[in-house]
């Protein structure tokens, strides 16, 4: 079984994301753009699909190792709820100026709050276990500094979107390992 999660985790949600972002700008577009494309809603769905499996192998090999499972696991829920109605959303805005807007905030706020859940619980594993979660924090500032470095007028762009979604789980994944 474990070699069929690193297989996903490392080839084919990887592989899938980089090919899903393939077809418009990586530093200028984001995904919601790219999703809403003709031809590509079908393939945003699946991405999002991939993408809530992966963090969901990620979060599920620690989160029930954190002291503090009871507020992060419901917390987490709510969090992968917003994200995946999101993708359900279109991102039309001449269109849909209202269902886009909502489409936004709840992506936005959505894999917000997954990011400090995943920060709250390395927090609440480093008080238990012997782990020093430094390069965790490495992966956020670089993913920041992709953000910032490629954003157009400040904006997410898929290059943030897919390097921090697919370093997440195998990180989340790896750093399960370490807990015994």
């Amino acid at each position: 079984m474990k070699i069929l999660i690193l297989i996903y985790l490392y080839l084919i949600y990887p592989i899938y994301s980089i090919w899903f972002i393939s077809h418009a700008s990586i530093i200028h577009d984001n995904l919601s753009i790219v999703g809403n494309l003709d031809g590509m809603r079908v393939y945003f769905i699946i991405w999002a699909l991939l993408c809530e499996l992966a963090l969901g192998i990620g979060f599920h090999k620690c989160i029930h190792k954190s002291m503090h499972k009871k507020y992060l696991i419901p917390m987490l829920s709510v969090s992968s709820f917003m994200f995946l109605t999101s993708i359900l959303l279109p991102y039309l805005p001449e269109e849909y100026p209202i269902l886009s807007e909502l489409h936004i905030m709840l992506s936005f706020v959505g894999l917000l709050s997954m990011l400090f859940i995943a920060s709250m619980m390395i927090i609440s594993l480093r008080m238990t276990y012997n782990i020093y979660p430094y390069d965790y924090y490495m992966i956020l500032m670089y993913g920041c500094s992709l953000g910032i470095y490629g954003a157009n007028y400040m904006s997410v762009n898929s290059l943030v979107e897919v390097f921090l979604g697919i370093l997440l789980p195998i990180y989340l994944y790896h750093l399960g390992d370490r807990l015994k």
